[in-house]
Protein backbone atom coordinates (compact mmCIF):
# COMPACT_ATOMS: atom_id res chain seq x y z
CA UNK A 1 0.00 0.00 0.00
CA UNK A 2 2.84 2.43 0.85
CA UNK A 3 4.63 1.54 -2.38
CA UNK A 4 1.59 2.57 -4.42
CA UNK A 5 1.35 5.86 -2.48
CA UNK A 6 5.03 6.62 -3.05
CA UNK A 7 4.69 5.80 -6.75
CA UNK A 8 1.78 8.26 -7.16
CA UNK A 9 3.65 10.87 -5.13
CA UNK A 10 6.72 10.47 -7.35
CA UNK A 11 4.59 10.66 -10.51
CA UNK A 12 2.85 13.84 -9.32
CA UNK A 13 6.12 15.46 -8.29
CA UNK A 14 7.78 14.56 -11.61
CA UNK A 15 4.84 15.96 -13.58
CA UNK A 16 4.84 19.24 -11.68
CA UNK A 17 8.62 19.54 -12.02
CA UNK A 18 8.54 18.85 -15.76
CA UNK A 19 5.72 21.31 -16.46
CA UNK A 20 7.21 24.11 -14.36
CA UNK A 21 10.70 23.75 -15.87
CA UNK A 22 9.59 23.24 -19.46
CA UNK A 23 10.96 26.12 -21.59
CA UNK A 24 8.45 25.49 -24.39
CA UNK A 25 5.83 28.00 -23.46
CA UNK A 26 3.56 30.22 -25.51
CA UNK A 27 4.57 33.19 -23.38
CA UNK A 28 8.20 32.73 -24.39
CA UNK A 29 7.27 33.25 -28.04
CA UNK A 30 5.47 36.48 -27.24
CA UNK A 31 8.01 39.26 -26.90
CA UNK A 32 6.19 42.56 -26.41
CA UNK A 33 9.32 44.64 -27.08
CA UNK A 34 10.33 43.00 -30.34
CA UNK A 35 9.09 44.85 -33.39
CA UNK A 36 9.49 44.00 -37.03
CA UNK A 37 9.11 47.61 -38.20
CA UNK A 38 12.04 49.93 -38.75
CA UNK A 39 12.09 53.71 -38.87
CA UNK A 40 13.35 55.29 -42.06
CA UNK A 41 15.43 58.36 -41.10
CA UNK A 42 14.70 59.95 -44.48
CA UNK A 43 10.97 60.20 -43.66
CA UNK A 44 11.40 61.97 -40.32
CA UNK A 45 10.46 65.65 -40.49
CA UNK A 46 12.16 67.89 -37.99
CA UNK A 47 10.21 70.98 -36.89
CA UNK A 48 11.73 74.22 -37.99
CA UNK A 49 12.44 76.77 -35.26
CA UNK A 50 11.60 80.22 -36.52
Amino acid sequence: MKTKFYFYLLAAFSTILFVSCNPDSIADEDNPYETEQTIDPQKIKKPSHE
